[in-house]
C-alpha cells in the first residue's frame, strides 16, 4: 500500500466516527506523508485499495459532470475504512454499534445508486448526531 493510504488507513482506525469526508482527513495526512497532497490525489491513492477503503459521493449525479470536478466538490467525497476497528464482543457498547453499523452498510451500497448513497449519508450523519448526544448524556 502507498504512504498516503497507510497513513488514512491508520488515522481512520484512530478517529471515532467511521466515515469521514475527504476534506476531514486531507490536513492530517499530508502533515504526515505530503504537504502538496490535494484533495484529487488523495482520492485517487485511497481508490487504488477498493479492500480498504470504500470512497461515496452523495452529489454524484447527471446534474453534475465529472470533468467539472473542483477542489471543493472532490473534499465533500466520503471515506469509509471497510476494516473493522471495534474490539472483542464483550466491550460492545452503543458507540461501537454505531460505528461498526454505518462501516457495515457501507460495503453493500451500489455507489451509482445516488439513493442508496443518499439514504447512507443520511444514516452517517446521524451516527454523528447520536455521537453528540451520548458524549453529552455521559458528561
Amino acid at each position: 500500500m502507498n504512504p498516503i493510504a497507510t497513513c488514512t488507513e491508520h488515522f481512520m482506525a484512530a478517529h471515532p466516527h467511521p466515515a469521514l469526508r475527504i476534506g476531514e482527513i486531507l490536513a492530517p495526512v499530508a502533515d504526515r506523508v505530503d504537504r502538496s497532497l490535494t484533495a484529487a490525489r488523495l482520492r485517487s491513492a485511497l481508490a487504488e485499495h477498493p479492500e480498504t477503503f470504500r470512497l461515496l459521493d452523495p452529489w454524484q449525479g447527471p446534474w453534475r459532470l465529472r470533468a467539472e470536478s473542483t477542489p471543493s466538490t472532490e473534499a465533500d467525497v466520503w471515506v469509509v475504512l471497510l476494516a473493522g476497528t471495534g474490539g472483542d464482543g464483550a466491550t460492545v457498547g452503543p458507540v461501537t454499534t454505531l460505528r461498526e453499523s454505518v462501516r457495515w452498510l457501507a460495503r453493500g451500497i451500489d455507489p451509482r445508486s445516488s439513493l442508496s448513497v443518499s439514504r447512507w449519508y443520511a444514516i452517517a450523519l446521524a451516527e454523528r448526531e447520536s455521537r453528540r448526544a451520548i458524549a453529552k448524556r455521559s458528561a
